[in-house]
């Protein structure tokens, strides 16, 4: 018996040892012409419908669970604004040094469900429908590079992840997803593969829809010209036909939706620029200046592809918390890192293989997966070099769904046990529960609700917030600040 089990054990470590060789010294260089996608079969689509499922009901959560302050408040106050006046600031939240953000699609994406159904609530469902749209494109993008297998983990790894549904709350990284993801999905569109030429006013769309997703961007943050860059340097590596007429159109759209913007700046120059002292010593090259920023930026690129998740999403236990806690606590903090750091290894050898051993594949797939990762990681080392700080993960999530394109290549190729896909779902759903329940940004005695009805209150009256006398009396006297201890 006892001989038995370690044959066992010893065949799957050698299993193991096979799977690991395959990813970190690879295949064949040339593989066989890429298939076209299998169809998604009725189990596939039911599969694909509960784990968007799923990613919601963990995003709701997480957004009932978060605690409002700083960016939430700028994106409050514009939607309280046009909801209670009608009318739409054409600016969105402070950045750090250049001013704030251009356009008026921050007051929109809140003002405009506030004025539908005035309740705390109302942009939180918006958000998830925006974020569920997203996930739409992802999978419809990696559909037309991989197989049916491929795309399920694909979505999977996209809608559960906690990089993705850590950013479930009311600021403006949170709907970056959609612009991403429609870029990506353009992209895929307008690569130069066989069985995909496109009629002029096909590659005409795809463009202009290009463009417009950037454009989403650029009214949300200031990491829209890593997207620019991306689509550039896929253009001179010759991936995707770029049809410069829809890209017109599209910059028509954009600065036709910018023109308040422009209005704005000839009376308010404040919302040009950063006053503050800090932001005056900041400079533009910062980060090639000091080399660190774009290793870091580097380092986050594989992190996107791994489950090293930032440190903001690991529990936080106050003062008084029982020992029994703070020892479950160390003890997931070192499961949770020990997974990261292999993850983070495994995704460093996946880009690897991609970026260096593939140069030859004859797999369309895999040629345009390669091209769009060496694009954006040039895009990455551009934006962290000419950034005037240190780039944090919120300030690049915008490349989060491009990250995940090198594993599922790989994944294509060599698909993980389906066990082991299993394990990382259970992880990932453990790991969300854990981030949305006590955290940096969540934890279960955040009261969503009362906060965003309190800061209404802070600049309203009762009446305009649809509170009656006594709650807005209740509302008044509550601490609801994140605890500092």
């Amino acid at each position: 018996m006892h001989n038995s089990s370690a044959r066992g054990l010893r065949e799957k470590i050698r299993q193991a040892a096979a799977l690991f060789s395959y990813y970190a010294l690879g295949a064949t260089a040339a593989a066989a012409p890429n298939p076209a996608p299998a169809k998604l079969d009725g189990r596939t689509k039911a599969w694909l419908w509960l784990i968007a499922l799923v990613s919601a009901v963990l995003s709701f959560y997480y957004q009932g669970n978060q605690w409002v302050s700083g960016d939430q408040f700028q994106m409050l106050n514009k939607g309280f604004h046009a909801a209670l006046t009608g009318e739409y600031l054409p600016y969105g939240n402070e950045a750090s040094t250049m001013g704030n953000v251009p356009g008026s699609l921050s007051s929109i994406l809140i003002g405009l469900p506030l004025s539908l159904w005035f309740n705390p609530y109302a942009p939180v469902i918006a958000l998830e429908l925006i974020r569920l749209l997203g996930y739409a494109l992802f999978v419809n993008a990696i559909v037309r590079l991989f197989d049916a297998r491929t795309v399920l983990f694909g979505a999977l790894i996209y809608a559960l992840n906690p990089w993705f549904l850590y950013d479930s709350l009311l600021y403006n990284p949170s709907y970056l997803s959609f612009g991403a993801a429609l870029v990506l999905n353009m992209l895929v569109r307008l690569r130069k593969a066989p069985g995909m030429e496109q009629s002029f006013w096909q590659s005409f769309a795809c463009s202009m829809f290009l463009t417009l997703g950037v454009g989403w961007c650029l009214q949300l943050h200031f990491s829209w010209p890593v997207l620019v860059a991306l689509t550039g340097l896929m253009w001179l590596l010759r991936a995707i036909r770029f049809n410069f007429a829809g890209a017109a159109a599209g910059l028509a759209l954009l600065g036709l939706s910018l023109v308040p913007y422009f209005q704005e700046i000839q009376v308010n120059d404040y919302i040009t620029s950063n006053p503050t002292e800090y932001a005056k010593e900041r400079y533009f090259g910062y980060g090639l200046v000091h080399v660190y920023p774009l290793f870091k930026a580097l380092l986050y690129w594989l992190r996107f592809g791994s489950l090293l998740v930032t440190n903001k999403a690991l529990p936080e236990l106050g003062a008084a918390a029982p020992l029994y806690q703070e020892a479950l606590s160390y003890l997931w903090l070192f499961f949770t890192q020990l997974v990261g750091v292999i993850s983070v290894l495994f995704a460093a050898l996946v880009n690897y293989r991609l970026i260096f051993r593939s140069r030859h594949s004859q797999d369309s797939s895999l040629r345009f997966c390669r091209a769009l990762t060496i694009s954006a990681l040039g895009a990455l080392l551009l934006a962290a070099a000419a950034a005037t700080l240190t780039l944090n993960y919120w300030q690049i999530i915008v490349l989060f769904c491009f990250a995940l394109l090198p594993l599922l290549s790989a994944f294509n190729r060599h698909p993980l046990p389906g066990r082991l896909v299993a394990v990382l779902a259970v992880f990932m759903l453990t790991s969300n529960i854990i981030s949305a329940t006590s955290s940096e940004k969540f934890s279960y005695r955040a009261d969503y609700a009362a906060a965003v009805s309190q800061y209404c209150l802070s600049k309203y009256d009762a009446k305009s917030c649809a509170l009656t006398p006594q709650q807005a009396q209740e509302l008044q006297g509550l601490d609801l600040t994140p605890p500092r201890d």
